[in-house]
């Protein structure tokens, strides 16, 4: 059984003197954290283009075990819907191409699609699907409510899912939605995540959860014990979950993941804990 625990980033100014030293050059902060985490979603291939020579630093930063999971580039998520499909195909073929190098350390590609996309631009989608060829797993996140509808255009998506081995990413946003924005990083997380229903299906061997958890840390078991005992049930069918722990500022997440990981370890899912943080951390407000 692998359970892939990872955060929106690799580094953040409060995880300095705690996930790794202040004496630790930034260039190198990747490979204290995955001391601690075995994966990582990479937003940066999604907003402008990654060398091959940066993509080939950060895979030697690594070891084996680790997991990178990189955003599609916006001119293929972002645009599918006024771009001609010949022009978004051959952007998706560079980009396994360009991918296709640290292919043994990939996690699931996540393929984010805006919340104007909706039911009408499905048959784009399937062309894309239909196109990946690399040898790693692809997954999709639709933020358009059509895709929640559990009726005929979300039977629709899951099916095409299933049939092509495409994982859904679960966007659960209930945290930071549950109670009025009573703080900065509260109000700029209900900006900019998706207020989506939480459907948490699986469509293929690697489903992705992206949990945003809420400042008040307490408030997250309420959600993070549902999410034990979805995750004890996936892992029992053989799959290979991976959790992407956001919070409100994302200085919490680190806590939060361990927090899933204990539960995990308490209702039998997985024998040892695997998220082991350093003890000393100065820079943690609860709220």
């Amino acid at each position: 059984m692998t359970l892939y625990y990872g955060m929106a980033q690799w580094q953040h100014p409060a995880w300095v003197d705690w996930l790794y030293s202040s004496q630790l050059p930034s260039s190198e902060r990747l490979v204290e954290y995955s001391n601690v985490f075995n994966s990582v979603e990479v937003g940066s291939t999604f907003y402008a283009p990654v060398s091959d020579q940066q993509l080939m630093r950060w895979y030697q930063q690594v070891g084996d075990h680790f997991r990178f999971s990189f955003k599609v580039p916006q001119q293929i998520s972002h645009q599918l819907h006024q771009r001609p499909i010949e022009d978004i195909l051959r952007d998706w073929q560079d980009f396994q191409t360009k991918l296709s190098p640290l292919k043994s350390k990939l996690g699931a590609t996540m393929l984010q699609l805006p919340g104007r996309l909706d039911a009408k631009y499905l048959s784009k989608l399937l062309i894309l699907l239909n196109a990946w060829q690399l040898d790693a797993p692809l997954s999709v996140e639709v933020r358009h409510l059509d895709f929640f509808d559990k009726d005929k255009h979300e039977t629709v998506l899951l099916q095409a899912l299933f049939e092509c081995q495409v994982n859904k990413v679960v966007m659960d946003s209930r945290p930071v939605f549950s109670t009025d924005a009573y703080n900065e990083s509260l109000q700029e997380a209900q900006q900019k995540k998706p207020r989506v229903p939480c459907h948490p299906i699986a469509t293929a061997s690697h489903p992705v959860v992206r949990y945003v958890g809420h400042p008040d840390l307490e408030t997250n078991h309420f959600w993070l014990d549902q999410w034990a005992t979805k995750l004890k049930d996936w892992l029992g069918q053989g799959l290979q979950p991976s959790v992407f722990v956001h919070s409100s500022d994302n200085i919490a997440a680190p806590t939060l993941a361990s927090w899933l990981d204990d539960k995990l370890v308490a209702n039998g899912a997985v024998s040892t804990k695997q998220i082991l943080l350093p003890e000393s951390h100065e820079q943690m407000p609860l709220i």
